[in-house]
């Protein structure tokens, strides 16, 4: 595979527009019987062949439910969620903390990703991140967690965001583009990226963001005190069918893989790259088969959103989340065996 074929494996869905914007009511029947279940996911990425193998295998099927997946960006499954048209959504837990600081009412209810799964790529000679001095660095936009990530690195480093030039670039298939082409000096990219920057000379992996803010979570899932109130069985029947489908995938990396080929309609060329990317999480412990979180987690999220101005205040553990759903969750399933 080219370095700038694997740009095609993140960008398939990334214009997808939010499906069924009115929806039905909640808990309106759906196919054969089973209650209806409205899933709002982020873009499709690499990790989707663990998060939605619950869907693949039949284990929300089973669970007597009829689930739509919508896909759409972070601000879209927010306004969808409060407006009653989506059920449980999966995003960045700093959007999900930021949202309910302005009015959303949003709770965490469970964490697939545990960790942070990006990392600062760049050319070869920028060797140490106190290189970045003078450099351009790619990031989605202002506001998001592309910078907040970066804004950590270079106070990690003791480096003025001024000594830098901060490129919105655009999601992580168009951040790596804007590295592969030479528009930009470095970018932060999602650990699919590893296996091209690995084998490719031209550049290497100049920090792993885990390390730097190593309480920081990855992805959550988040429901509204409506589905938290209204269906509660339903939430847990969900919540259990993903962590179903995730340890499913974790034992079965290649149809994890193929999973997340068929998601990011990848090449069949694509395939040793995405079951590298896909290994990866599993090997980094990026997948987290239980769900859970600790009050450090959360307040360590919220604390990257003060620091660039996303959230005033760091909210409370208990205000922002419920972590009754992963405790029945776990109470039937016990604690996945690495």
């Amino acid at each position: 595979m080219g370095r700038r074929d694997v740009l095609k494996i993140g960008v398939a869905f990334a214009a997808l527009p939010l499906l069924n914007a009115c929806g039905s009511d909640a808990g309106a029947a759906g196919e054969g019987g089973r209650a209806g279940w409205r899933s709002g996911t982020i873009s499709p990425t690499i990790p989707d062949g663990f998060t939605l193998m619950c869907d693949k295998k039949g284990f929300l099927r089973d669970a007597g439910l009829d689930v739509e997946f919508t896909t759409a960006n972070g601000a879209e499954l927010v306004r969808a969620a409060v407006g009653s048209r989506l059920d449980v959504i999966l995003l960045a837990p700093g959007t999900g903390f930021a949202a309910y600081e302005t009015g959303a009412d949003l709770k965490l209810v469970g964490v697939p990703w545990n960790k942070v799964r990006d990392f600062i790529f760049a050319k070869k000679e920028i060797k140490d991140p106190s290189d970045l001095v003078g450099k351009r660095i790619a990031i989605q936009a202002p506001n998001t967690s592309s910078a907040i990530l970066v804004n950590a690195v270079l106070d990690k480093y003791g480096i003025d965001p001024g000594q830098v030039s901060l490129v919105q670039s655009g999601g992580d298939p168009e951040r790596m583009a804007a590295l592969l082409s030479g528009q930009v000096d470095a970018a932060l990219g999602g650990v699919e990226n590893l296996p091209i920057i690995e084998k490719d000379a031209n550049f290497t992996t100049l920090v792993t963001l885990a390390d730097i803010v190593p309480d920081v979570l990855g992805a959550g899932w988040f429901a509204t005190a409506r589905t938290i109130e209204e269906r509660p069985d339903d939430l847990t029947k969900v919540l259990t069918a993903y962590t179903k489908g995730m340890r499913y995938a974790l034992d079965h990396l290649d149809e994890a893989t193929a999973l997340a080929m068929e998601r990011l309609k990848s090449a069949p060329s694509d395939k040793e790259t995405v079951a590298e990317a896909i290994k990866a999480h599993r090997d980094l412990k990026i997948i987290n088969p239980d769900l859970g979180w600790t009050d450090r987690q959360v307040e360590a999220t919220q604390e990257l959103n003060v620091g660039i101005g996303a959230q005033k205040d760091v909210i409370p553990a208990k205000d922002v989340t419920d972590t009754s759903f992963v405790d029945k969750v776990i109470a039937e399933l016990k604690n996945y065996a690495w």
